[in-house]
């Protein structure tokens, strides 16, 4: 079954049914039925009185030579009796019949009207009266289409529009606002296949698709290249040709950077004011989709202008008091006597330790800049938690294999988090007389990090969730998307690993 034209409203359909019962009195018939053309060009049966209502909607043959498509091609009633030269499908003709075109109000045949009399001839000083009766359902229908086409641009508005209904006049997402451009150019244009991809002339890709088919990727549509920048300079909405088929091509921009083309496969004919109307929401997708980005660059203002807030608040309180406490620490050196050898190397340790803490604040401070870090600042960074974190005693195997690039901070942070945590653990618990670190770039843009003890160990479950700096290992490994595993067993040792994800560093 084709897909109806035109849908009647309960007034429409009223108007309809009192156009065919007046055609019938006048044609003294006992059934009538109204037959349309659906976009596909096929027949079917719209409307009727004294046919079943089943029937409705059906197709209805329209091979040549058959009446409906005589009226079509001859674009004059024909009626059909005992004395008709058109030849009849019966055998036995009792009933005469007449079939009359219907015409738009371009002169178009758009439909027939059929009427079965219940005479043995039709009365032709009637078919007047009949073809009045015809036009006025001609008129019906394109107030019809008329009335559906001002629908379908009030509602394609709408969905655009909406996007700016709110306090904050934008979508919360380009893909907001790609769907509800996609929804309103759809319903303007019937179209059911949509398609947006972000224009360059080097390289072209897929942002956004409704009902589009996956193997219509940019390289498959690399003939139109040349044809869409061109839109870019028109700015305008226009039809393409593209395998047999007519593309609708919408482009748009952001500030003149970010280009866009929306294609949609349309089969209906669109005027000029539905060309108008595409380039009004497009004009307001682009102002969308620059409320997005000037949206996006004021919270990474705001949050800038919150990280350097914080670093100032750090530089000020805990760096001083750091500082302050390490020339404390200098002074209490001096009165350490040289025979007291032990009180000497904790309190080496402690300065060590106040010296990470002073190099933590400076990290913290440095995280909130973003400032990448080279390899080389992270290869004497491990060296030195290693010689803090480790007591005398054990014997310490290292393997650094690390990558060429600077790294992102964020990645350098995780790296020492995790093994301060890890040794840490080794120097509290494991009771270890052999430690292995392992730093090395792999495939795929990931560091490995392996701290590998021979201690003590320790049993599933002896671990649990309540050890809060595994906790804060996991959360913060889990915020640059790696992997933590801890793998023991009592009497055998404990091995942390780690695989951090490279991130890109921002240059600037």
């Amino acid at each position: 079954m084709g897909i109806p034209e035109y849908v009647l409203s309960e007034e429409e359909q009223k108007v309809l049914d009192h156009i065919l019962d007046l055609a019938l009195e006048v044609a003294q018939a006992e059934s009538g039925s109204l037959i349309l053309r659906d976009r596909k060009g096929e027949l079917y049966l719209a409307a009727g009185r004294g046919i079943r209502r089943e029937y409705l909607g059906m197709r209805v043959g329209n091979e040549e030579g058959s009446i409906s498509a005589l009226v079509f091609e001859r674009r004059e009633p024909i009626v059909i009796d005992a004395s008709s030269p058109y030849p009849d499908r019966r055998q036995v003709r009792k009933h005469a019949s007449v079939s009359l075109p219907v015409f738009d109000s371009a002169r178009n045949v758009i439909g027939v009207l059929n009427l079965n009399a219940l005479l043995p001839s039709f009365p032709r000083e009637e078919l007047p009266r009949l073809s009045a009766l015809a036009e006025s359902i001609g008129l019906l229908l394109a107030e019809n289409l008329l009335r559906r086409q001002h629908e379908r641009r009030i509602l394609a508005l709408s969905e655009i529009v909406s996007l700016f209904a709110r306090r904050v006049p934008c979508a919360s997402s380009e893909n907001e606002a790609f769907a509800k451009l996609s929804d309103a150019v759809r319903v303007l244009t019937g179209a059911s296949q949509v398609a947006i991809f972000r224009f360059s002339p080097r390289r072209s890709w897929r942002v956004f698709t409704l009902g589009w088919p996956k193997e219509l990727t940019w390289r498959a549509l690399s003939p139109l290249q040349e044809r869409v920048a061109f839109l870019f300079e028109e700015r305008v909405p226009r039809f393409l040709e593209f395998q047999s088929r007519s593309l609708l091509a919408l482009p748009f921009a952001v500030q003149k950077a970010r280009h866009y083309v929306l294609f949609a496969f349309c089969d209906d004919t669109l005027d000029i004011l539905d060309f108008l109307l595409l380039s009004v929401v497009s004009a307001l997708a682009e102002s969308c989709l620059e409320n997005l980005r000037l949206l996006e660059e004021t919270k990474k203002l705001t949050r800038e202008a919150e990280r350097s807030r914080l670093a100032r608040e750090l530089h000020d309180g805990l760096a001083q008091i750091l500082a302050s406490e390490q020339i404390y620490l200098h002074f209490l050196s001096q009165e350490v006597g040289k025979d007291r050898q032990l009180a000497r190397e904790l309190l080496e340790k402690v300065r060590n330790l106040n010296t990470i803490a002073i190099e933590e604040s400076r990290f913290i401070l440095s995280e909130l800049k973003g400032r990448p870090v080279s390899p080389l600042e992270l290869g004497r960074k491990v060296e030195e938690v290693i010689e803090s974190f480790l007591p005398p005693g054990i014997a310490v195997e290292k393997s650094l294999a690390l990558p060429s690039g600077l790294l992102a901070f964020r990645v350098y942070r995780t790296v020492v988090a995790v093994l301060q945590e890890a040794l840490s653990n080794v120097a509290k618990h494991a009771r270890a007389k052999k430690v292995r670190v392992v730093l090395e770039a792999l495939q795929g843009a990931k560091l490995r990090l392996l701290v590998e003890d021979d201690g003590v160990g320790f049993a599933r479950g002896e671990v649990g969730e309540g050890h809060f700096g595994l906790m804060n290992l996991r959360l913060r490994l889990r915020t640059v998307r790696g992997r933590l595993r801890i793998s023991s067993s009592p009497g055998k040792g404990t091995k942390v690993e780690a695989l951090i994800p490279l991130e890109e560093v921002e240059q600037g």
